[in-house]
């Protein structure tokens, strides 16, 4: 059997329900976070993913993973989506051997760890609009801009940056990837209190200054630098869906036993007929959304606009239910660190690492455009 199946598989099953055990009642803390990322590394995740051909087998495998994961422990699964698709995929998909030679080893066998840059202020996720720009000089790159909502920033070593391309002579836009570590002279981070403490996933925002790199930190090349990024623009789109999707499945399960088992007023929550229709409802958007999810994942290379389409159709309902569940039982009955809270804060948080809904409709509707 595959490693990453048989991980989904344990994920169902004991395993699941140790994770459970550990972090389901409580605040996940750092050390929760460090002792299962270790026990996933200690039975071959990253080396199964490094060493195997990325196959339509594999990158199923992989979302079917996240989803499971991110029912028992969504900061986890989204720090296990970053390190592998913008590290050990990234360098798969395109890097250099130097490249490879530098980090992939790290990013599998030590602690290295890679996260996205890509998401502006004012531009969002509008390429067009982006005004982080590396400018050729010589043998290498200056660069200059500014990046907002970075996941895992403190855990993170190297930042896929994503920015505009200017080259001598260049007549269209021309956008590409780098491969930046953080402690780079020309590089600040600027960590928010409150998005540090709102959201386990630590997100911060970047400066960049005049920051120089070589040749060899730009990931591809300017032949194929377009497929590369939409390449991993895609399968981060496919990835935060199955996590999305994961958080809401989780959500559901544990807001129906709480309806189930907790009285109101002399009755239990479920015994109120409008909640049982709610309940109903969100049953069936969720399970409509996840049989849309299957089909879209064991697709042979599904479009951009259909991973776009998967991708907004899982904000939606991920908002829809989370919040639908969290109104029925009101911010009385739920203690500030209840379960349900903490998912609804991770799931937030996703849906700001990923482009707005809006951006999704935008690219979903450029099909008709002439």
């Amino acid at each position: 059997m595959d490693v990453i199946e048989s991980f989904t598989q344990a994920l169902q099953g004991d395993l699941g329900q140790e994770i459970r055990k550990d972090t389901i009642n409580r605040p996940y803390t750092y050390e929760d976070f460090k002792k299962w990322e270790l026990y996933f590394k200690e039975k071959g995740l990253y080396k199964e993913i490094a060493e195997k051909k990325i196959s339509e087998q594999n990158i199923p495998a992989l979302c079917e993973f996240i989803y499971t994961l991110s029912q028992y422990f969504p900061s986890l699964s989204y720090y296990f989506l970053s390190k592998i698709l913008f590290g050990i995929l990234a360098l798969k998909f395109s890097a250099t051997e130097k490249q490879k030679e530098k980090y992939l080893d790290k990013l599998v066998e030590e602690n290295l760890f890679a996260t996205f840059a890509s998401k502006e202020l004012e531009a969002g996720f509008e390429l067009r609009k982006m005004q982080t720009v590396a400018r050729k000089e010589g043998n290498g790159w200056v660069i200059n801009g500014g990046k907002e909502d970075i996941a895992c920033t403190q855990e993170s070593d190297l930042f896929l940056l994503l920015g505009k391309i200017e080259l001598p002579s260049q007549e269209t836009n021309q956008f590409g990837l780098f491969l930046l570590e953080k402690n780079t002279p020309g590089i600040t981070v600027h960590y928010s209190e409150n998005k540090k403490s709102a959201s386990s996933l630590r997100t911060a925002s970047l400066t960049i200054e005049n920051l120089a790199v070589k040749e060899d930190q730009f990931l591809g090349s300017l032949q194929n630098n377009h497929e590369v990024f939409n390449q991993v623009l895609d399968l981060w789109n496919l990835l935060l869906a199955a996590q999305l999707l994961g958080i809401t499945r989780s959500v559901f399960e544990q807001g129906l036993d709480h309806a189930l088992e907790i009285n109101r007023f002399g009755q239990r929550y479920m015994d109120a007929p409008y909640i049982q229709q709610q309940f109903a409802q969100h049953k069936i958007e969720l399970e409509v959304t996840e049989q849309y999810f299957s089909v879209i994942n064991f697709q042979t290379q599904p479009s951009t606009i259909q991973v776009t389409q998967l991708k907004f159709k899982a904000m939606e309902v991920s908002h829809e239910i989370i919040n639908g569940i969290l109104g029925i039982f009101g911010s009385a009955t739920l203690a500030p660190d209840h379960v349900l809270r903490n998912f609804k804060s991770v799931s937030e948080s996703v849906k700001n690492m990923g482009e707005t809904p809006d951006f999704h409709l935008k690219k979903i509707s450029k099909q008709w455009k002439k």
